[in-house]
């Protein structure tokens, strides 16, 4: 083994952690206490988190039998109410999270070598990737909303407010609220999503680190070399464990929400004109849901294919100098380690790449039935209410199949007369 070379786990997620305590979800290592940061981080969260999202659901809720509402407001309502959630999931398992983050300062968690962080620099920039791809995305809707509400001096989201919003000054600090608000809930989801996505690759690091590990046991000291690289491995898995617990419910409501609200968003989407500024809105946004969702099922699945390659990888270490009793233990940790990681919702599904492509179909099968029911009627005129709500062109082509019998018509229209 080389030198023991220093490696900061926590650089990776610096972003994550000044997000989430500008918004008052990282507190002090003793939690949250009656005190300053506390009463700040419920303002922040009652003003820019709670109240926008309460009259969005107002709205809906007073409004469920006219699905022109509904098409309108229910895939902000659904990714509202889910960053609420995620940040109240984040705020009661705080120190869970902050032991889980100790443990990668852990001996038996850090970086022997430089080969070592080379394996896994690939798997670093990938998720860094996914976070700039998310806050691009995110970002450029943001932007589009702001630009085009201002421009047309309309709100950028059906809400319910006790007083007029349509003279000023009051349309415009209730617009200046709503595009806050936007903003807020863009800049905590996408940290938070990331967040939680980092620790499945943290845990994939740690199986390409004890491979390494594995691969370079030296026959000498191949049973005490072996024992340590048992110990890292139960760690791996208690770690896995731990994060999948934490946030196993999350993620179940993260996909189901995001499946659904990507498909209302794709009904939207062909619902106004191409390159105008509603559209690029919403197909920036179902942009970043897909990245969202694409990040989870990346990672977990990372996990699960790099948890598999410790069985191999132990069989192609030095075991044929090692003792008798160092092959014996080598056996039972192959047999330990057949048994791949995977990160899961509730049991209910694993976070793999062929479950992504799943997530897709089902939005899609969301977008098909709410483009197709009520061919004629609600969701038609849904479109068309939202158009003429703010103020847009919209283009809806309908192939409509009539056999006429012309000759009968003909027939009938000269006995009338």
């Amino acid at each position: 083994m080389t030198d023991r070379v220093e490696y900061d786990w926590l650089s990776i997620i610096k972003l994550n952690i000044f997000a989430f305590r500008a918004a008052g979800l990282w507190p002090s290592a003793d939690g949250y206490k009656p005190n300053f940061y506390f009463l700040r981080s419920i303002t922040i969260i009652f003003i820019f988190g709670f109240i926008q999202t309460a009259s969005q659901t107002f709205k809906l809720l007073t409004n469920l039998t006219d699905m022109q509402v509904v098409a309108g407001t229910a895939f902000m309502v659904i990714s509202c109410w889910l960053m609420l959630m995620k940040m109240f999931s984040i705020a009661s398992n705080i120190q869970t999270l902050r032991k889980l983050l100790t443990t990668l300062d852990d001996e038996m968690f850090q970086v022997l070598s430089n080969e070592q962080i080379e394996n896994i620099a690939p798997s670093v920039k990938t998720w860094k990737l996914a976070y700039n791809l998310i806050s691009g995305s995110i970002a450029c809707s943001v932007i589009f909303w702001t630009v085009d509400s201002f421009r047309r001096r309309r709100l950028p989201f059906i809400s319910w407010y006790p007083y007029n919003t349509t003279g000023s000054p009051l349309y415009e600090i209730t617009c200046v609220h709503q595009l806050s608000s936007l903003s807020f809930a863009a800049y905590i989801n996408i940290n938070m999503d990331t967040f939680i996505a980092v620790f499945s690759l943290y845990a994939a690091a740690q199986f390409d680190i004890l491979c390494d590990n594995l691969k370079n046991l030296q026959p000498e000291v191949f049973r005490e070399g072996l024992v340590v690289c048992v110990k890292h491995h139960r760690a791996i898995v208690n770690f896995v464990k731990s994060y999948n617990t934490t946030f196993d419910s999350i993620i179940l409501v993260q996909f189901f929400t995001s499946a659904a609200s990507l498909g209302i968003t794709m009904f939207l989407v062909v619902g106004v004109p191409p390159l105008s500024s509603d559209f690029f809105s919403f197909l920036f946004y179902a942009n970043g849901v897909i990245i969202e969702i694409f990040i989870y099922c990346w990672f977990g699945n990372e996990l699960q294919i790099k948890s598999g390659n410790v069985f191999v990888v132990a069989f192609e270490s030095h075991w044929t100098e090692a003792s008798s009793e160092a092959k014996r233990d080598l056996i039972f940790f192959m047999l330990r380690t057949q048994k791949f990681l995977k990160i899961s919702a509730l049991n209910l599904f694993d976070l793999t790449l062929e479950n992504f492509l799943r997530i897709l179909k089902t939005a899609y099968s969301y977008f098909a039935l709410v483009s197709r029911y009520d061919k004629w009627g609600t969701w038609i005129q849904a479109a068309l209410f939202y158009a003429e709500h703010f103020d847009i062109d919209i283009d809806i082509d309908i192939d409509i199949d009539i056999d006429i019998d012309i000759d009968s018509t003909l027939e009938k229209q000269q006995s009338l007369d």
